[in-house]
């Protein structure tokens, strides 16, 4: 679809998920908290919450919510009393992004019909109510008071029905492949939801007229501290993904969880080695032996993705501000950036914190406060870059001010308003 097509109207609906899109609990300082102090680890409760069996149950309203968070508690072999303070805590750490908020009321001001379209248990309309975001909606639709959830395509029909527009007329926004994908199925034109930042940019080349962020310049800054993978080098994108995918003949999504889960979680607290972690590949995608494993991985971020224009801002910000990096890593970040960009990770910054080397990993808000302690300034006197929504979240809860990394022009001139100078 053209720009010039979809500004002659042919867009008029705009529908996006709940959870992780408009209310997200990653950098909940309580939760992790309370985590430690019941001696859970985080992968425990992952799985438990979003792999336990009875998912489908509470989304689809077969079962109800206390149903299912006692389960939980069950599986966590918390005691009653534990579980209700964990469920408390757990759902209680839901933060509503405002400023997507305020997008969905803007646009449903301009004359596009809104909807929530969510998997979520059948009262979830209470938490609607509670946060106050039931007026930006035109419709809502919860899977569980629906008995279908995403990504059966019935769920996203229903949406468009209840909307009264067709699906080449709407778009919509979802934090899972699996939805986005299912929602293009039925000619929805979809995005995954990777943060406010990067959706502007995607609703404005569909033609939408979304407004910029009103940025004023911040006082007392002392400190810019930087993330590296999608800051300073670009990440491998879904199109890159899924032509690998393609070529190892694997399901989608299959590739992101090999590289980017449990294990690698593992690798960024130091808790293994690569050579753990290439093993680990090796046996997930049926490699022969450890060399192809690396072989692999060599050519899968082959490239320049290198970013010199953040790399120049690090050294134009050093003689005004601290600079740090504080980056989810495997232990060998910096010999391994050295060598394939030349750049000097503990030369270039004042401050340098791998989350393998010190066993944490963002978003938990210990690393945060390590990294501030380390500068020697409090949370309002730093300015954090990132690409991740949740790692901007939890820097953001600590009173931290953040830009999140769509591109180096983008997020360089909001540094720069963010700053009142040139960087």
């Amino acid at each position: 679809m053209t720009n010039e097509q979809a500004a002659n109207g042919e867009i008029k609906a705009v529908i996006v998920d709940l959870g992780d899109v408009l209310i997200r609990s990653g950098g909940s300082s309580a939760r992790y908290e309370t985590e430690r102090r019941l001696g859970l680890e985080s992968d425990e409760v992952y799985k438990a919450v979003y792999e336990n069996p009875l998912w489908r149950d509470v989304h689809s309203g077969r079962i109800s919510s206390a149903e299912f968070w006692a389960n939980v508690g069950r599986q966590l072999g918390l005691s009653v009393e534990q579980s209700g303070e964990f469920h408390q805590v757990f759902t209680g750490s839901y933060r509503l992004d405002e400023e997507m908020i305020a997008l969905i009321r803007y646009l449903r001001g301009e004359g596009y019909r809104t909807a929530l379209l969510s998997n979520a248990p059948s009262d979830t309309g209470q938490l609607v109510d509670r946060m106050g975001i039931g007026d930006a909606f035109d419709v809502i639709v919860i899977s569980g008071c629906e008995g279908v959830i995403k990504p059966d395509l019935a769920i996203y029909e229903l949406t468009l029905e209840r909307l009264g527009v067709a699906a080449e007329e709407a778009v919509f926004v979802d934090d899972s492949r699996e939805y986005v994908a299912a929602a293009r199925q039925v000619g929805i034109r979809a995005v995954r939801f990777r943060g406010l930042a990067p959706l502007r940019q995607w609703l404005r080349g569909l033609g939408l007229s979304v407004p910029d962020p009103v940025l004023s310049p911040l006082p007392d800054i002392q400190a810019i501290i930087f993330d590296w993978g999608g800051v300073l080098e670009a990440l491998p994108g879904d199109a890159h993904i899924a032509k690998w995918e393609q070529r190892l003949t694997l399901e989608s999504g299959a590739l992101m969880r090999v590289f980017w889960g449990k294990v690698w979680r593992q690798l960024s607290t130091g808790a293994i080695a690569m050579k753990d972690y290439v093993a680990h590949i090796v046996e997930q995608l049926g490699f022969p032996d450890a060399e192809a494993g690396w072989r692999f991985l060599a050519e899968f971020y082959a490239g320049d993705r290198f970013y010199p224009q953040m790399a120049n801002a690090v050294r134009g910000l050093q003689s005004r501000y601290q600079v740090a990096l504080l980056s989810n890593a495997s232990p060998n970040q910096a010999s391994r950036v050295r060598e394939s960009f030349g750049f000097d990770i503990d030369a270039e910054f004042d401050v340098y914190v791998n989350s393998a080397l010190v066993g944490l990993r963002k978003p938990d808000p210990t690393i945060f406060e390590l990294t501030l302690e380390q500068l020697g300034i409090a949370p309002q006197q730093a300015i954090f870059l990132d690409d991740l929504v949740h790692n901007v979240d939890a820097a953001r809860e600590l009173g931290i001010h953040t830009v999140q990394v769509v591109d180096p022009e983008t997020s360089l001139a909001e540094l720069e308003a963010l700053l009142g100078h040139p960087v």
